[in-house]
């Protein structure tokens, strides 16, 4: 199908969801979920749907506009999107799980800031076509990273890891300690065949990461070539400087509740 009559007949679906706010004219929201489908229409509007009903039904587990509360949560140095790609053009997100402070954060918010980081790739043409790669550190996890597996945190959360609408996704777990065990007994039951199977587990060896991940991209701290992170300077980049369309992309979703 071309591309064009692929748009436009999602436009016309669209159009006839009343209730959901995605903009309809906004091509490039169509050609997320367009590239995230390989182009399978129908499978794009149910795909559309079923994320932005979820963003209806757990309200809070999603960044809707941009607050001061995750301004506090991006202070302290969690998530970050870095600005070189990999080698096969994939956007790096690190997420620092050390740097959690447990008594100052509910994991709703950090589920916001995730959000926030992903809406402002989730445009980019070769975002869309090569996805994004999580690091995911757990240098430094405290015990009490533990009480956020509450049964509602692991059903929310596990959903949200599984509904990210780009149709190429990896996890590399690094600097795993003993928490590692109690953390995967608790998650991967709730998790798909296909996203376990995304998932990798490294333990402090950067050299294993580097087999996934080239350290032409990465920074100094997981062994890289690129200089330490920046997390002001990644902020300003990704952030600041999207942050119209940033606002724009937080207030999608269904104006009231859809049956």
């Amino acid at each position: 199908m071309e591309r064009e009559d692929a748009i436009n007949q999602l436009r016309n679906l669209v159009s006839g969801e009343p209730e959901l706010n995605v903009g309809k004219d906004d091509d490039r929201i169509l050609l997320r979920y367009l590239a995230y489908t390989k182009f399978d229409v129908e499978n794009a509007f149910e795909k559309m749907k079923m994320i932005y009903r979820n963003k209806h039904t757990y309200a809070e587990w999603y960044a809707t506009e941009r607050t001061e509360n995750q301004d506090f949560v991006l202070s302290r140095h969690i998530h970050t999107m870095i600005e070189p790609r990999d080698s096969q053009g994939r956007r790096i997100y690190i997420v620092q799980l050390g740097n959690i402070v447990v008594s100052d954060h509910q994991a709703h918010e950090m589920s916001q800031v995730d959000d926030i980081w992903l809406e402002a790739v989730m445009d980019e043409p070769e975002t869309q076509k090569n996805g994004v790669v999580f690091i995911v550190d757990m240098k430094g996890l405290s015990w009490k990273f533990m009480k956020y597996f509450t049964p509602t945190n692991l059903k929310v959360g596990s959903m949200k890891a599984e509904t990210i609408p780009l149709h190429s996704i990896q996890f590399h777990v690094i600097n795993t300690g003993m928490l590692l065990n109690g953390m995967v007994s608790l998650v991967f039951p709730l998790l798909s065949t296909a996203t376990k199977e995304s998932i990798f587990f490294h333990k402090s060896s950067l050299e294993s990461l580097h087999k996934h991940i080239c350290p032409e991209s990465l920074p100094k701290e997981y062994g890289g070539t690129q200089p330490p992170l920046d997390y002001d300077k990644n902020i300003e980049i990704f952030l600041k400087k999207n942050n119209t369309r940033l606002l724009e992309l937080l207030k999608y979703g269904y104006s009231t509740e859809k049956k």
